[in-house]
């Protein structure tokens, strides 16, 4: 044997036999290296990719929540009451029930100011923290509404201490403006829907301040370091008191969003503009998975390679059962979070639900309601009637004992006048179903009052009142309406008269009737105590009456002015200067009635 070939080939095998493990050990780190950067990589594109579908999800969610609540204002501001309350025609007491009710209905606050800011009704009239004579002209959704169009802004409430989203709307008469109407969302809710799901989003406004957060340590704190002078003007015009201090932050652009270093914790930062507010909205996603998948990549990649090396067949297999443990727990977390968004859906419809059926019940709350409103004014207006009916027998028994028959042929026709009246008035429930309006005939206002005061003869001349009457030649004021409703509306103003002067030592009904401006203007004063302050706010309306218990269902006034506002006419009380009431009432002569839309009625 040669010995010396040997000796030259050893050490090459031996060089050979370490440099090819060094080699494949080279290559596996280079590997295991690459696999963590890999699973960074795709982690970070999954969280991405999830951060963009939720800050969108989030964005429409918020916008949903803003804009249902748009439509407020615009038909609080065409609505009849606020016109005439911002007119001074009508007292804030009612319309404060009317906006308690949408703001019950809604979830909003609302409130109505004058041209000059100041706050003239609220839906939170009730409570100690009423807005009722706040001004708010410094606002900015004031400054826009005052020039014509509708405004938004977010801030902390000055009364209330409570922030909310404000949306506004001008009220506005032949272009000029009469006020505004403001409706305040309240956005906690929203913001505890936030905390809830677990994830974090912020809002900011235009100069960088987190005002909606699902992180409450961060709300009212900027993102970006704010000058005194703007930070002092904050503080007065929208977030009253806030410290507004600097969030820690530190910002690196990356494709698809920006790392953001908050507070010492790294988010992957995906935001969308909201330019009709002039917000951003985040949606940050914290990078600690990211860095976690990380090192668990280079980790298990680590134990593979060493496990290849050991045994390559047993390190394929662990590597391919930890990437199916991945994928489980990561398809198992998409399930989750679709398993959470389809539970928010079905709360949503579920909500929907809620509202469309509250709807129904106070729909048929409101037709009870008119119901109820209907017989007891159809059984108030036929009491009346009934009661001189009475009245006329009698006197007719009397007179036949004494054979005048002459008079008692006389009551008769009083009493089938009577009876006719009684058959127009259940006649009208006939056309009160088909929506049919009153007969519009021409009627002589002085022969209508005539007739009354011939049917209320008795009743006068029992109670010992004087009538003074001051009335126009027949034909000069002739109007068109119902002869029934004409003579309801006059009958009730004279019985009321007679009523209040039942205690009086002087009684005297003075009734003077003239023409002007196209119009028939009726005086009735009478010599009672007067209207006390307190029924003067409610003189008009259902059952709001003075008498005891039994003498009245506080009918007549409010059916008398239905009656008069369908006949474009108007009809107002108060007391004469020289002692008593006087009532007024104005109707459109026949000849020139203008054909336009039925006005309003201001008591």
């Amino acid at each position: 044997m040669n010995p010396t070939p040997t000796a030259e080939h050893s050490p090459k095998r031996r060089h050979s036999r370490w440099l090819l493990p060094l080699f494949g050990l080279l290559l596996t780190s280079l590997a295991v290296w690459q696999i963590a950067l890999f699973t960074e990589q795709w982690v970070e594109t999954e969280i991405r990719r999830t951060g963009q579908s939720r800050v969108t999800l989030y964005a429409g969610s918020l916008r949903e929540s803003l804009e249902k609540y748009r439509h407020l204002p615009y038909l609080l501001a065409r609505d009849l009451r606020i016109g005439q309350l911002l007119k001074e025609n009508l007292p804030a007491i009612r319309v404060n029930p009317h906006l308690e009710d949408f703001a019950r209905v809604s979830g909003a606050l609302l409130f109505v100011l004058d041209h000059q800011g100041e706050t003239v009704a609220s839906s939170n009239w009730r409570e100690e923290q009423s807005l009722i004579g706040s001004n708010f002209a410094f606002r900015p959704y004031f400054q826009d509404a005052r020039e014509g169009r509708s405004g938004s802004y977010y801030a902390v409430g000055v009364k209330t201490g409570q922030p909310g989203f404000f949306l506004s709307y001008p009220v506005l008469e032949t272009g000029r403006l009469q006020g505004i109407v403001v409706a305040k969302v309240d956005l906690g809710m929203l913001e505890k829907a936030w905390r809830e799901s677990g994830e974090t989003v912020i809002v900011s406004d235009a100069s960088g301040v987190v005002f909606l957060s699902s992180r409450p340590e961060w709300k009212y704190r900027s993102l970006r370091p704010l000058t005194e002078p703007t930070a002092q003007r904050l503080r007065q015009a929208q977030y009253l008191d806030s410290p507004l201090t600097t969030l820690t932050t530190e910002r690196q652009a990356v494709d698809g969003g920006n790392i953001l270093r908050l507070e010492s914790v790294d988010y992957l930062e995906q935001s969308l503009q909201l330019p009709e507010y002039g917000w951003r909205i985040h949606y940050l996603s914290e990078m600690r998975p990211v860095r976690a998948s990380f090192r668990l990549a280079l980790a298990s990649a680590a134990g593979l390679a060493v496990t290849l090396i050991l045994a390559l067949a047993f390190a394929r297999e662990r590597r391919q059962k930890l990437q199916s443990r991945r994928e489980a727990r990561e398809a198992l977390a998409i399930r989750q979070a679709n398993q959470r968004l389809q539970e928010e859906i079905r709360q949503h419809q579920q909500t929907e639900q809620t509202l469309r059926d509250t709807q129904k019940e106070l729909l048929q709350a409101g037709k009870l309601a008119a119901l109820g409103r209907m017989s007891a004014a159809i059984a108030h207006e036929l009491n009346q009637p009934v009661t001189a009916i009475r009245t006329f027998l009698a006197s007719s028994r009397l007179l036949l004992a004494r054979k005048k028959l002459d008079q008692v042929d006389a009551n008769l026709d009083r009493i089938d006048a009577l009876a006719r009246r009684m058959g127009g008035i259940t006649g009208q429930l006939k056309t009160f179903a088909r929506k049919n309006p009153g007969r519009r005939d021409p009627q002589d206002l002085v022969a209508v009052l005539e007739r009354v005061l011939s049917c209320l003869a008795p009743q006068l001349t029992k109670s010992g009142v004087e009538v003074q009457l001051s009335l126009p030649p027949p034909g000069s004021a002739v109007i068109e309406g119902d002869d029934l409703q004409v003579e309801q509306v006059l009958n009730n103003l004279l019985v009321n008269a007679l009523e209040a002067m039942a205690d009086s030592t002087a009684r005297l009904l003075s009734l003077e009737m003239h023409t002007s401006d196209r119009q028939a203007i009726l005086l009735c004063r009478d010599s009672g105590p007067g209207i006390s302050d307190e029924a003067l706010e409610s003189l008009f309306e259902p059952f709001a009456t003075t008498k005891p218990i039994g003498f009245g269902l506080g009918l007549g006034l409010s059916i008398s002015y239905g009656i008069v506002q369908e006949m474009n006419g108007t009809i107002s009380g108060e007391n004469h200067p020289e002692g008593g009431a006087v009532f007024i009432l104005r109707l459109p002569l026949a000849a020139c009635r203008p054909d336009q839309p039925r006005r309003s009625i201001a008591p």
